[in-house]
């Protein structure tokens, strides 16, 4: 279900005004933070994934987990977001005045010592922009769904069609065969009766032969 509401985010976000991804190195418990002009009304979306550094490789580990935190500098650093991801995800909010947001981002680990690697993707858009484009691929969708039951409903009335088809036929099956093992009876009896006046006839006649 995770992985097709993020797919359902990034088509619609088809209409982003931009995308910036960067990545830091950092130790648990450090805070990297970023500055980002937004208008009122914008959409930002990031998505997140953290790798922590095993014998000289980057690796996934689900210990690790991300901590964020928007704030707004232009109102006395008044706090929007406030949230924990775990190693993979991602967040989402939207800009509710227009001005400079600082976004923090602190890893944590339970080795305080071992380097991790963040990797971040921040798609911004216009909330409008993207409810039209949302209304549009909802509209598109229903559209597809009343297709498909269109076709589905054809499907059903050619499949009551062959079944009654198929009853028809064997109906008329059945009724042929009863015809057919009727007349083998009666061809049967009239053989044997056949059979019975011959053999009536020729001892008759073999018994006049003797007396004359």
């Amino acid at each position: 279900m995770k992985h097709i509401l993020v797919f359902g985010i990034y088509l619609i976000f088809a209409l982003v005004q931009r995308v910036e991804g960067v990545h830091f190195y950092a130790r648990p418990g450090e805070t990297k933070c970023f500055y980002e002009h937004l208008s009122k009304g914008n959409l930002l979306i990031g998505d997140l994934d953290i790798y922590v550094e095993k014998n000289g490789m980057f690796m996934e580990d689900p210990e690790a987990s991300l901590a964020i935190t928007v704030d707004e500098t232009f109102d006395n650093d008044h706090r929007v977001l406030n949230q924990k991801n775990s190693h993979t995800g991602d967040f989402s909010f939207t800009a509710l005045d227009t001005g400079e947001h600082r976004m923090c981002f602190t890893p944590s680990y339970n080795k305080k010592s071992t380097p991790v690697r963040v990797f971040i993707e921040l798609e911004i858009g216009n909330v409008e922009a993207l409810d039209s484009r949302r209304k549009d691929d909802m509209n598109s969708l229903k559209g597809r769904v009343f297709q498909l039951t269109q076709r589905l409903s054809s499907i059903r009335k050619e499949q009551d069609n062959i079944r009654e088809k198929e009853a028809e036929f064997r109906n008329q099956s059945e009724s042929a065969n009863s015809k057919i093992m009727t007349w083998s009876v009666l061809q049967f009896f009239m053989l044997v009766a056949a059979c019975v006046f011959q053999l009536r006839y020729l001892k008759n006649f073999f018994v006049k032969q003797k007396v004359v």
